[in-house]
């Protein structure tokens, strides 16, 4: 999925840059957005130190390695906007091109991404050295066939709190081994030559105080400055001669700042005004000045939509009319708090009515004035009609100040908005409504306009039920309700049974026989919620309805449910990133985290008798992303997963984003409550982790398991927890990537003899990318064996647990062998040939020897003699039957074949298990 999402970006990109054309100039070292598409315009950057703006590389397809043999701008550091270097042939490094760039600052993005290289077919290596951070966005490395050391970078460090998206370099192409460091987490390389930098960690720079990155040789020699940079030093701040430019904290003079085209304001080189301050241009001086009441005038306002209500953010002043009516957009009343809060004054009329989910105006609360310069109905300055759910009207302290200039109130089928909210709007107006504007009983006659105090109190009695007493009245012919509903986390507006279409309130009625205190137990509720409830009489004589004040209350947390991991990814071969969200109902409340990782155990037994010499696994070296990434996106009750700045610490992304929810307890062994919770040991052998429990602190929900075995499968296991209980389990698996240059055994030695006897013994590789599954044995005998030798050697096949093996093979006077290790991870990498001549026979040269020769040929001569006598006498029966076999001297029975039937038998066909 991540790699449309590429080509989408692209293909905006592409389509949206080659209309603009954009200033390729440079003065002082300080450039602007450079837009690069040949190579005389890739020379413009000669002289740049930084750019304010982008760096564009694109659609360089016809070019030759030789076109960038002399390019290089080593002068060039920092880029504040994004880099996107795209379809450019001939290029194979950065390296030389750029072999001081040091930041990224990503003030602009493409599309949530800072530094993009993409589709170069040419690139061998990425090879920006010297780059030590993206400020902003994240790293997409990808469409490079020959791209090597992608995968040897941790981009986490550089561009933390992002998503990156880098291709797999081939294992077969790329086989450079890191040797930078000891330490794994930061044994990171560009090349066999270039270390990664670190700016901190257990190989980070340690430089003065002034730098961020510096020279290791020379702590005060700065890559990156901590605070300002003036021209080649780092100050803690710029001299008072010079202004601050604002996107990348650089002291620059004035003449530099005009030419970016910026102007200077309060010591800083800006490009526009901040808030509550307006760009103001006197006499050709460019300044900034601030404006008490900004105003920003517009034209007649229809509000029905989400989006028509978020283009009137900036409006102060409506010239015209402001006409609202909403229907189902979620969480309505809080968007137009937010939206309409700067409308000071309405120029014609005021029109609301058909939104369901409004029950109160208080959204305009900055309203000053409705001049009423043009009537609605040549009337009315303010009308309301048609609002179901509709209680209170404009805040006090609004109406208070409100005038009202010309027109009357018009209000009308308004159920549930009582007179007496009416009567405060009232006297706002200059002309007194009359009973045909605001006609008797056309507005409450739903509502509850009285109150009955009835001393409701709520008690929780355990997670999910409480028990509502009250006091009924002395009227017989009063019926009772209890109302409640749950108020979903974060809803701060205030509650009332009447906004039905937001909440779904239950209903109890109550069967009243007796004037003391009356229970009545609310069920099914649920844990860790606040509730609101009310109790609303009926008086069937008079039809008059009445309801209590709203009383809140909460029920008690218990056990949480469970996290959602939302990605387990293996970053490297070493290490796996976990991350995951709350269940929304028990976030507040989660104290901790219990996460207990161990290795999938892999039975010897299981691996000898797989078979895998009788039936190979020519696919098992396929990479399947979906054992390396899991991705996913939570149910709806839990918190919002981030796409691309939320701090993923991961660079795998092939496995990508799955968009379908997943029920949680699906996903969980032992859903029940009565889990038991067996955690394992911190183990670790040989410097590999084989089992861990962590406990971490919320809200604390992302971590990194580093020091695992590679190609390995792990087991995660998580819970959330309160101070007092813990959810139950959920589990996930997830497989390590392979690691270079293992999987490799050594001989220990070597011997044959004159019977064409081979015996090799040997050790099994250190390092291994999951277990091994066989081992092959090559002989070739009697030849000289070279890299580009086309003999096929005998080739025998051992189980993993043997290391020594006596092979028959056909006689020569020398051999050379080889072993070949099959692993999980690997098909067959070998040892370097070992040659081996034969021990010759060494003859006894005694006289029992002598006595053993003269004692058969003394033998031979009876024995002819005998015969030649006895045939003498005997008739010849006939000519046709040979007296010696013909074929006699072409065989030797001792000699066995040179293919033994042993060599084609199977070892064992057993299936493979990898789970006892």
């Amino acid at each position: 999925m991540a790699l449309p999402v590429i080509l989408f970006t692209f293909v905006v990109f592409l389509s949206t840059s080659s209309s603009t054309r954009t200033l390729e100039f440079e003065q002082n070292g300080f450039c602007t957005t450079m837009h690069c598409n040949t190579i005389a315009k890739l020379k413009n950057l000669e002289n740049c130190t930084i750019i304010v703006g982008d760096l564009k590389i694109l659609l360089l397809e016809r070019a030759k390695s030789k076109d960038f043999t002399n390019i290089s701008f080593p002068k060039l550091k920092e880029v504040t906007g994004f880099m996107v270097v795209y379809r450019v042939a001939g290029l194979d490094t950065f390296g030389r091109m750029f072999p001081n760039l040091a930041r990224i600052r990503g003030t602009h993005l493409l599309y949530n991404y800072a530094l993009i290289v993409y589709d170069l077919p040419n690139l061998t290596e990425v090879g920006f050295y010297n780059l030590l951070k993206v400020d902003r966005g994240g790293v997409i490395i990808w469409g490079g066939p020959l791209t090597c050391n992608v995968d040897t970078i941790d981009w986490s460090h550089i561009a933390p709190r992002a998503r990156h998206v880098i291709s797999s370099p081939d294992q077969n192409t790329c086989s450079v081994m890191c040797t930078c460091s000891t330490n794994p987490a930061t044994n990171r390389c560009w090349n066999n030559r270039k270390c990664q930098r670190f700016l901190d960690g257990p190989d980070g720079e340690h430089c003065s105080d002034q730098c961020l990155g510096c020279r290791k040789t020379n702590p005060n020699s700065c890559t990156l400055c901590r605070e300002y940079t003036d021209g080649d030093a780092c100050v803690p701040q710029c001299p008072s001669n010079k202004l601050v430019l604002s996107v990348s904290n650089y002291c620059i003079n004035k003449s530099d700042c005009e030419f970016l085209g910026r102007f200077a304001w309060d010591g800083r080189c800006v490009s526009g005004c901040p808030e509550n301050y307006v760009k103001k241009n006197n006499s050709g001086t460019v300044t900034c000045v601030r404006c008490d009441d900004c105003k920003k005038t517009c034209g007649n306002l229809t509000l029905q939509t989400l989006a028509s209500i978020q283009d009137a953010e900036k409006c102060v002043y409506v010239n015209g009319s402001l006409t609202i009516r909403v229907w189902s957009i979620p969480n309505v009343a809080n968007e137009l708090r937010f939206y309409l809060k700067n409308i000071v004054e309405v120029s014609d009329y005021i029109l609301i009515y058909g939104s369901m989910t409004l029950t109160s105006l208080h959204f305009l609360s900055s309203l000053r004035r409705v001049r009423g310069i043009r009537l609605y109905g040549k009337r009315y300055s303010v009308v309301v009609h048609d609002m179901h759910n509709l209680q209170t009207l404009l805040l006090s302290n609004v109406t208070e100040k409100l005038n009202i200039e010309n027109g009357t109130l018009r209000l009308y089928r308004n159920p549930m908005l009582c007179r007496k909210q009416i009567e405060k709007l009232r006297a706002a107006f200059r002309e007194t409504p009359d009973e045909l504007d605001v006609p008797q009983g056309m507005n409450g006659y739903s509502g509850s306009c009285r109150e009955v105090s009835l001393g409701l109190k709520i008690r929780a009695t355990n997670e999910t039920s409480a028990v509502a007493t009250f006091y009924p009245n002395a009227k017989a012919d009063s019926n009772y309700t209890i109302l409640y509903v749950r108020v979903p986390h974060g809803i701060n507006a205030s509650i009332v049974p009447e906004t039905c279409s937001e909440f779904e309130w239950n209903a109890i009625s109550v069967n009243v026989t007796t004037q003391s205190l009356v229970k009545v137990q609310l069920m099914n509720l649920l844990p860790a919620s606040t509730y609101v409830a009310c109790i609303e009489t009926y008086e069937s004589s008079s039809r008059f309805l009445a309801r209590s004040s709203v009383v809140n209350f909460s029920t008690p947390v218990g056990k949480p449910e469970p996290p959602f991991i939302l990605e387990l990814t293996a970053s490297f071969s070493d290490a796996i990133v976990i991350r995951w969200v709350n269940h929304l109902d028990f976030n507040p409340f989660i104290d901790h985290y219990e996460l207990d990782v161990r290795i999938v155990d892999i039975s010897d037994v299981d691996v000898i008798y797989k078979g895998n010499c009788l039936f190979p696994d020519n696919n098992m070296i396929e990479i399947d992303y979906t054992r390396h990434a899991k991705v996913r996106r939570p149910p709806r009750k839990y918190e919002k997963s981030c796409e691309s700045m939320c701090g993923v610490l991961s660079t795998v992304t092939v496995g990508a984003m799955v968009e379908d929810y997943f029920d949680v307890c699906g996903a969980i062994e032992g859903c029940g409550d009565n889990e038991y919770i067996n955690r394992p040991n911190n183990i670790t052998r040989g410097g590999i982790v084989h089992s861990t429990s962590l406990n971490l602190t919320a809200p604390l929900n992302n971590t990194q398991i580093s020091g695992l075995a590679p190609f390995r499968d792990y087991r995660f296991e998580l819970r959330a927890c309160t101070k007092e209980l813990c959810s139950r389990t959920v589990r996930e698996f997830v497989r390590t990537l392979r690691t270079k240059s293992v999987d490799v055994a050594t001989i220990k030695s070597v011997s044959a003899n004159t019977l064409g006897y081979v015996t090799v013994e040997w050790e099994p590789p250190k390092r291994i990318n999951g277990p091994i599954l066989c081992y092959n044995l090559e002989i070739y005998p009697g030849i000289k064996i070279n890299n580009n030798s086309r003999t096929l050697p005998q080739v025998t096949c051992v189980a993993s647990n043997v290391t020594n093996i006596v092979v028959k093979t056909i006689q020569a006077k020398k051999y050379v062998v080889k072993i070949c290790t099959t692993t999980l991870g690997s098909s067959y990498l070998c040892t370097d040939v070992v040659k081996v001549d034969v021990i010759e026979d060494i003859p006894s040269k005694t006289l029992s020897t002598w006595l053993t020769g003269i004692f058969i040929g003394v033998g031979i001569y009876f024995a002819s003699v005998f015969f030649g006598w006895k045939y003498g006498f005997r008739e010849v029966r006939t000519d046709d039957i040979p007296l010696v076999d013909a074929t006699s001297e072409y065989r030797n029975e001792s000699e066995p074949p040179a293919v033994m039937l042993s060599d084609f038998a199977p070892i064992y066909s057993v299936p493979y298990r990898e789970l006892r």
